[in-house]
């Protein structure tokens, strides 16, 4: 993966794109990086998430755990997804 590291005055940016006024006669780092690899992984992991959701539709048996109980209990098993 290729990536450009560059300092550059704040003030050629704000044309560019909006910055806090605190930037202003700064020089900043500006690092580009594709965001193709990036963008997939957060896709996954929507997908993920996603069907993780659709299994816990009702799934919640009925039992004497307490909602707390409940809720520990379906963190563990899911805590692989984030």
């Amino acid at each position: 993966m290729e990536v450009i590291r560059k300092f550059i005055d704040a003030n050629s940016l704000m044309s560019i794109m909006p910055l806090p006024e605190a930037f202003r006669n700064q020089k900043l780092e500006v690092i580009v990086l594709p965001a193709d690899e990036q963008e997939q992984a957060s896709e996954e992991q929507t997908k993920d998430i996603q069907n993780i959701v659709r299994s816990l539709v009702g799934s919640i048996p009925h039992t004497d755990l307490s909602l707390n109980n409940l809720r520990d209990e379906r963190l563990k098993k899911y805590e692989a997804a984030y």
